[in-house]
């Protein structure tokens, strides 16, 4: 439910108050209640929160532990990858530019797998 209010971008506060202390009680008590996939819908609605809704939202969000299960969740789905032609035409293009891009990326602290990435000493750059 959160998730889903989430993706619409919409901030409830009352509603996302009683989910945040029923999710964090539920996964406090039984966190093997939360298959990986529902841990991992979780993940994306405290990143969202998180990068998205500024300092509001910050009072729904889980404990530090219960976001690492879900973040932990996330890269689990995560194992297996397909590079598409399209990814692989961009890829190739890229490196005739610059050197360096890092494919199918391992985002540590969102745990999402981004296609490409690359640092600059003042920035870093994601395609998706």
């Amino acid at each position: 439910t959160v998730w889903a209010y989430a993706a619409a971008n919409r901030c409830l506060p009352l509603l996302f108050a009683d989910c945040s202390r029923v999710i964090s009680d539920s996964l406090a008590q039984d966190p093997a209640r939360w298959g990986v996939e529902a841990r991992a819908q979780l993940h994306q609605w405290q990143l969202k929160l998180f990068l998205e809704r500024g300092a509001e939202a910050q009072q729904y969000l889980l404990s530090n532990s219960q976001r690492q299960l879900c973040c932990d969740a996330m890269q689990a789905q995560g194992t297996q990858v397909t590079i598409s032609r399209l990814q692989r035409s961009v890829a190739d293009s890229l490196a005739t530019v610059r050197y360096g891009f890092k494919e199918e990326y391992l985002e540590p602290r969102t745990g999402y797998s981004l296609d490409l990435a690359f640092w600059l000493p003042s920035s870093r750059i994601a395609i998706e």
